[in-house]
């Protein structure tokens, strides 16, 4: 439903509708399980507000932080980076705002401010944002790692978002500080101002940015507190061990079906 925020009329009444329909269908499907779980917080108490009368929970993705690691290499202190596929409407819209809001913001207290937008099939609106000074948007490239590690940060400022949100979770886990949007954030399991940094306003943004890239210490604070908590909260051997206790406690509750089918037994909405 948030799309029809987004979209013009009449495209905004189609995504109203669908949306409502979604969450219809999610409600009744819901019932017909012994357990129904989600992958973050947020989710789950989305889930928990359908009052469906069925038990629920929610395990974390994970993240691979031997591949997605810090290299000890140095970064550059004017450079903040976006990654994401830039066919993704999600990521082009708040793409566009950040440089029409937020950018100009940065560019008038730090004029030496670069961004550089790394993802695959960039539309040719996203291309355009390359035209503006300071702005680099790179298209497909072959490892996204090296454009995160040589960035003082790594924004997300989705206006429109649910689920995990990998792309703060690689960049945590590379040691690499995030300034995001707050519901973004509700898409990993860290607690602002400790592992990463939430706005939810152009200013709030670029008071953020600058007060990262601006203060080694603070950058080098958040980029040891992400790291860890990565390895603590979003390592998967400790989420499947949590998932492997939902469905435990499933089975153990005597459902509907029977254990050869357990798999069936915790519906990922």
């Amino acid at each position: 439903m948030e799309y029809s925020q987004y979209k013009p009329f009449p495209l905004s009444i189609g995504y109203w509708l669908e949306g409502h329909k979604l969450e219809r269908e999610e409600k009744r499907l819901a019932q017909r399980f012994d357990l129904c779980t989600a992958t973050t917080r947020a989710e789950w108490e989305t889930l928990e507000s359908y009052g469906t009368g069925v038990p629920t929970d929610w395990f974390p993705n994970g993240v691979d932080s031997d591949y997605f690691a810090p290299d000890g290499e140095s970064y550059d202190a004017d450079t903040i980076s976006f990654i994401g596929r830039m066919d993704y409407y999600p990521n082009q819209e708040c793409m566009f705002e950040f440089c029409r809001e937020t950018l100009p913001l940065l560019k008038a207290r730090r004029p030496g401010i670069k961004l550089v937008i790394v993802g695959a099939d960039p539309s040719p609106a996203v291309r355009k944002l390359g035209e503006i000074a300071g702005v680099t948007v790179t298209g497909s490239v072959p490892d996204v790692r090296p454009f995160v590690r040589r960035s003082a940060l790594m924004v997300a400022p989705l206006n429109i978002a649910r689920g995990t949100q990998n792309k703060i979770l690689e960049a945590m886990a590379m040691g690499v500080p995030v300034v995001t949007s707050r519901v973004a954030a509700g898409g990993v399991d860290a607690v602002d101002g400790e592992h990463l940094l939430a706005g939810a306003s152009p200013q709030e943004y670029a008071e953020l940015i600058l007060r990262v890239i601006g203060n080694p210490a603070e950058r080098a604070r958040l980029s040891a507190a992400g790291r860890a908590r990565m390895l603590s909260h979003h390592a998967w051997e400790s989420s499947m061990r949590r998932m492997d206790g939902i469905i435990d406690r499933c089975l153990a509750g005597g459902g509907r079906r029977s254990v050869e089918h357990k798999e069936e037994r915790a519906f990922q909405l």
